[in-house]
């Protein structure tokens, strides 16, 4: 049974997490499972404790309900269905043999994930966390570290599967750019912009003199060295996407006006209006790096789907015919060959995590576009370094007084 949990940063839950590379696995292995034989079906049973095989490789029982346990973020109260948990558990098996496949996929390519590299990635999380309230997170969430950083590892061979293994065999010529950006123009236009900064901090008196410093035409990275409490954020937004308060803030600036500082729940802020951007039409030239990303995208799910069709028709995989004692029922009008289905549960995601479905379609370009407006020296469509806003529109939460996230839990 899952404990109640708080909800943590996706930078934290990325250590926990499947990666969201493509968008096939889970359902497809879960329907290929269909048709695999059950430990017990004329073979000598699976040892204690172990649910299934891979290769004769092991996946253990303490590491299925762990890991299901870590990726439920919540509990609402109510005890899980049979059938609910069986949809779970059999989610967070395909994805552990999922992991088990592409780790034996690097291993015959020599390719390790040391842990220097597991190091630097937790590094890289803990650094979000003031002193001390990393560890307080595992445990409030109930979280094992040791299970963390094992997860923390999968992610980061899964990366380098992809990175390492899929992405050589992926090619995007000219010629395919040029095409689909012909038949796709109307989705690369930038539309109308507005542009501005956002002022905050805890100190109202160094906020007024951050202000000064922007309106006077100071960067913001010399207004921050100047006032190191003060944060100082560069926004490009349509206007019809801006929070209401946000909106309110900049309806009666003129270019190169700032409205007055006022306190807001993380402290003080202000609003410095820089003007409109024009709708443009990008050129393939700047669309290309969007245009590709698209394709590559696209390419990739078609590659992974490809390899995993592939590993799954050689692969030996046991599954424990008590994971679901009643498999036989269950396989019966599931696509299962005669009496050697496993019933498994198809590929239902579960809350906290990323599971993906055959046919998903990818990333489309004006989804691309709208991730974050363009900032100087960034390609068109890159993300922004900016917090989204809150739902009620209180930037304050989105740019912290101190420069630096902080993390909401939420129970």
């Amino acid at each position: 049974m899952t404990l109640p949990s708080c909800r943590l940063t996706s930078r934290f839950r990325s250590g926990c997490r499947p990666f969201r590379g493509a968008r096939t696995v889970l359902a497809l292995l879960c329907a290929v499972l269909l048709a695999l034989p059950l430990s017990g079906c004329g073979e000598a049973p699976l040892p204690e404790g172990v649910v299934a095989t891979v290769n004769e490789r092991p996946v253990m029982l303490r590491t299925l309900e762990a890991v299901h346990d870590m990726s439920s973020m919540s509990w609402s109260g109510h005890a899980p269905s049979v059938e609910q948990l069986q949809a779970q558990y059999g989610a967070v098996l395909s994805d552990l043999i999922v992991q088990e496949l592409v780790a034996q996929a690097l291993a015959r390519e020599n390719i390790a994930v040391t842990d220097g590299e597991v190091a630097e990635a937790e590094a890289e999380v803990r650094a979000d966390y003031p002193a001390g309230e990393f560890e307080k997170s595992l445990v409030e969430e109930y979280i094992d570290l040791d299970l963390w950083r094992s997860r923390l590892r999968a992610r980061i061979a899964m990366q380098k599967f992809m990175r390492l293994i899929l992405r050589p065999t992926i090619s995007i010529p000219l010629e395919e750019v040029e095409a689909y950006y012909a038949d796709h123009r109307q989705d690369y236009r930038l539309p109308r912009r507005v542009q501005f900064l956002v002022v905050a901090g805890p100190d109202k008196a160094a906020v007024d003199k951050a202000r000064s410093l922007s309106l006077g035409g100071a960067k913001p990275a010399d207004v921050e060295a100047s006032q190191p409490s003060v944060t100082v954020r560069e926004v490009k937004m349509r206007r019809d996407r801006l929070p209401a308060l946000w909106s309110k803030e900049l309806a009666g600036l003129a270019p190169r006006q700032a409205s007055a500082v006022k306190q807001g729940e993380w402290g003080y802020q202000s609003f410095l209006l820089m003007g409109e951007i024009p709708e443009k039409q990008l050129e393939l030239s700047h669309a290309y790096p969007l245009v590709e990303r698209v394709l590559l995208e696209r390419k990739m799910d078609e590659a992974y789907a490809r390899w995993m069709d592939a590993e799954l028709r050689t692969a030996r995989i046991r599954v424990s015919a008590h994971l679901l004692p009643e498999a036989r029922g269950a396989g019966k009008g599931a696509g299962a060959q005669g009496d050697n289905a496993t019933g498994m549960p198809g590929g239902q995601s579960q809350p906290g995590q990323e599971s993906s479905a055959p046919g998903a379609q990818a990333m489309q370009p004006q989804a691309i576009l709208d991730e974050g407006e363009p900032v100087d020296g960034a390609a068109p469509g890159s993300e922004l370094d900016v917090p989204s806003p809150a739902e009620d529109g209180n930037t304050t939460r989105a740019v912290p007084a101190n420069g630096t996230q902080r993390k909401t839990k939420s129970k």
